[in-house]
């Protein structure tokens, strides 16, 4: 794979990333006991673009603080075949991609979350469960908070940030994605370091 790297030069904002749309079908399932289970999901027909689009892939460019070789999460409309590249000497199975680099999210490598220069990675936070005096839950399905999440990793050249700040952001500032690292499937929240307004130190001294 290596001698791919930086050898294909992309026009404009762009970079070159190497797919192989399978990673995204298979699934491990952890039955303890140091067990596993691996599981092939059909995604074909799905409803929902986010889950069946190309989204992952290897980064051949280097790119802001990634270089080429690192395992990338990218918009689930960026792949697509209009932007797919003819090209000598990819590995079968693969396809290869000249991808807008406002749609690159973030990287993956040696089981590490790479965040992107001006970007931040973050998880959603909820309200407090409502229970009565008497125990029963008043509203059994998790409340949003709107416009506040924690920082879970950010660059190196974000100084301005710590991670586990809860940072207060623009309305609709937020973009989850589902992806599929390492056979599980999980989601994360991209949030630009610009689109945030403030920290709020006290959150969670307040109960959250």
């Amino acid at each position: 794979m290596k001698h791919l790297f930086n050898k294909i030069k992309p026009v404009g904002r762009r970079v070159i990333v190497l797919s192989k749309p399978e990673d995204k079908r298979n699934h491990k399932l952890n039955l303890g006991n140091g067990k596993s289970l691996d599981l092939e999901i059909a995604t074909d027909y799905s409803w929902d673009s986010r889950i069946t689009n190309i989204t992952q892939g290897i980064l051949l460019t280097d790119y802001k603080n990634l270089k080429a070789g690192t395992y990338v999460l990218a918009h689930h409309s960026s792949m697509g075949n209009e932007c797919e590249l003819d090209y000598d000497g990819i590995p079968e199975g693969y396809k290869l991609f000249s991808v807008e680099e406002q749609f690159i999210y973030f990287g993956f490598k040696d089981g590490k979350v790479i965040p992107i220069d001006g970007y931040l990675l973050a998880e959603r936070l909820y309200e407090p469960d409502n229970i009565s005096k008497g125990g029963i839950i008043l509203n059994p399905e998790p409340v949003k908070i709107h416009n506040k999440m924690r920082i879970k990793a950010k660059p190196d050249s974000e100084l301005g940030f710590n991670v586990g700040d809860v940072v207060i952001t623009y309305k609709y500032a937020d973009y989850e994605m589902t992806h599929n690292l390492n056979g599980k499937q999980e989601s994360i929240i991209r949030v630009k370091c610009i689109d945030c307004l403030a920290i709020d130190h006290d959150f969670d001294k307040r109960g959250y």
